[in-house]
């Protein structure tokens, strides 16, 4: 008896995880940590090109709609503003991260950025553009 018991809440337990996970939000529900990042090539975030330097990075949650919005880490100034789409991540990531992809006029196009420590870090900007890290 206590064999059948022992499998049957074995049963439960397994049928019951996929559920628990499911049930989890798949994005961030409030403003993401901020991420300073410097830019050592010409970045272009949205319709703005970022000159090399420090920057912060911070996927926010305004007016209902996730944004990326950047500042320059001298002066606190709002550089640029772009629309994005968390997504979730399997796991945490280990480092900050920017990705991006080479431009035919030259420089950089963000596509990513994953925050460290985040698990719902990876967004895609509704356009295709840039991932931000939410």
């Amino acid at each position: 008896m206590k064999r059948i018991l022992i499998a049957a809440c074995g049963v439960l337990a397994f049928v019951a995880w996929p559920v628990l996970g499911s049930a989890q939000p798949t994005h961030h529900a409030a403003n993401s940590p901020k991420t300073d990042f410097h830019i050592s090539q010409p970045l272009t975030v949205g319709g703005e090109t970022l000159k090399p330097g420090d920057y912060t990075f911070q996927c926010k949650k305004i007016n209902g709609q996730d944004v990326l919005v950047v500042t320059s880490a001298e002066d606190g100034r709002e550089v640029a503003r772009v629309p994005c789409r968390p997504e979730s991540l399997a796991t945490k990531t280990s480092v900050s991260e920017l990705r991006s992809v080479p431009r035919p006029e030259g420089g950089n196009a963000l596509t990513a950025i994953r925050t460290r420590r985040q698990r719902a870090t990876a967004a895609r900007h509704s356009t295709g553009a840039p991932l931000c890290g939410c």
